[in-house]
């Protein structure tokens, strides 16, 4: 609970704010008391769920996707430069991958045991552009541009924990410009950057603190493409048809800057709550290792494995109208795993499919979980299909993502009043379509 840094004494004087007259002077006292319980609430709800459960995004390509992100040794496409650059020396040619895959995520609610409101945000577009261009000298040049980070939730705006949220969105858009080296003919390294465009917006419903009244409250920011990381990566081939790969990303520390809005019936809280706001946030390293095996001429396998640091963004620093709060995480560093494979069954086309179990962050135990997205461990079973045709490639992904059921207690900043949430049958369908040339 935020307190004195808060001056609830400033923020509901009636003379000041010319609260209507309703408000009679004897129950001021009364007033002061409950609007700074209302900032409060307002402080430590809209920092406790800024970011939800774990938003790490993996969906680089059509066809990265359906292979599960186990193409840390072979470069199946350009979106190498979401997966392993070093692997771009591949090419001898132009390649240019052009796409996109959507997520359909959905979920049942359950209250203190008696089912809520569901959970269901719509489609999310998720596009990538991927460029490969071979340069003299052993060197090769690539550009990406997806999503490495990001969610979204939707409930109806009157469900019973709207005070938590009851609409975000979060992109977080990389452009990575990279070069790779083969240093031998098996051995090849890339590095290069990260340029990250983070968007938060989120909408939820607070107590005014004064009587029955509640308010909108809108908070949106984002960090204007200022920040940057960097990713190293290599491959080295074992043999003709087995080879290994790892990739490092680095953090990036990213400023999202602002604007909160309170819209409710007392004039005071409005002006108390509403102003610029921004949050300082540190987004974690990750270490990606994999391999990749042609069995045959025909069939591809591959398998991949990504620990991600979560621990190091133990808290997210805000400064909000109503004063400055860090909220504290204490997320756990995570493992997701995959296994993918290709078979060429025609001369034209390949099949393709995956495995993914990819592990939740959020530690439930102490509160520091969301309604913003489903929490709990997933796993995600993807197929594919490929066409070739001389220069072009095209590519059409389906995956389904299950989400294992999971409660979360929740407290509620203002009340203190207790609240277990739960979530079942959570699915989330990803479909995906990729065009690839080779000039």
């Amino acid at each position: 609970m935020v307190t004195s840094s808060l001056r609830p004494l400033d923020f509901c004087d009636t003379n000041r704010y010319n609260v209507t007259p309703s408000f009679k002077p004897k129950k001021v006292n009364n007033m002061k008391r409950q609007c700074a319980m209302m900032m409060a609430a307002v402080s430590a709800i809209t920092t406790t769920t800024a970011l939800g459960a774990g938003f790490a995004l993996y969906e680089g390509s059509a066809k990265g996707t359906a292979l599960g992100g186990a193409v840390m040794g072979k470069a199946y496409d350009a979106s190498a430069n979401f997966y392993n650059p070093a692997t771009l020396s591949d090419f001898t040619n132009t390649v240019v991958t052009v796409g996109f895959v959507t997520e359909h995520p959905t979920a049942d609610t359950y209250i203190n045991g008696n089912p809520g409101r569901k959970m269901d945000p719509g489609a999310f577009v998720l596009p990538h552009f991927h460029l490969a261009q071979p340069l003299p000298y052993g060197f090769t040049f690539g550009l990406g541009f997806a999503p490495e980070f990001g969610l979204g939730t939707r409930y109806k705006s009157d469900w019973e924990m709207n005070w938590n949220t009851y609409k975000t969105t979060v992109r977080g858009l990389t452009l990575t410009p990279n070069l790779a080296y083969n240093i031998t003919e098996d051995w090849s390294v890339s590095a290069g950057f990260r340029l990250l465009y983070f968007d938060f917006d989120q909408y939820s419903y607070q107590y005014t603190g004064v009587g029955a009244y509640r308010g909108r409250f809108h908070l949106k920011g984002n960090n204007s493409f200022a920040d940057w990381g960097w990713q190293v990566s290599t491959r080295y081939k074992v043999t003709d048809s087995f080879a290994v790969g790892a990739m490092y990303k680095s953090y990036i520390d990213s400023t999202i800057k602002g604007h909160a809005n309170m819209n409710s019936p007392v004039a005071a809280v409005n002006q108390a709550a509403s102003g610029t706001a921004s949050a300082d946030i540190r987004l974690p390293q990750s270490v990606t290792v994999g391999a990749n095996w042609d069995v045959t001429e025909t069939v591809h396998l591959g398998t991949a494995l990504t620990w991600t640091e979560w621990s190091s963004m133990p808290a997210i620093n805000f400064k909000l109208p109503v004063g400055r709060r860090p909220t504290r995480l204490r997320w756990d560093d995570v493992f997701r795993v995959g296994f993918g494979g290709a078979w060429d069954f025609h001369e034209n086309f390949s099949l393709l499919g995956s495995y993914v179990y990819d592990m939740d962050p959020c530690c439930t135990k102490d509160n520091s979980g969301s309604t913003m997205l489903p929490p709990g461990d997933r796993h995600i079973g993807t197929v594919g299909l490929a066409w070739h045709y001389g220069h072009i490639d095209v590519t059409l992904s389906y995956g389904l993502v299950f989400m294992c059921s999971e409660s979360v207690d929740f407290t509620h900043p203002a009340t203190g009043r207790s609240t277990r949430f739960s979530t079942e049958n959570g699915l989330s369908h990803a479909v995906g379509l990729s065009l690839t040339y080779v000039f």
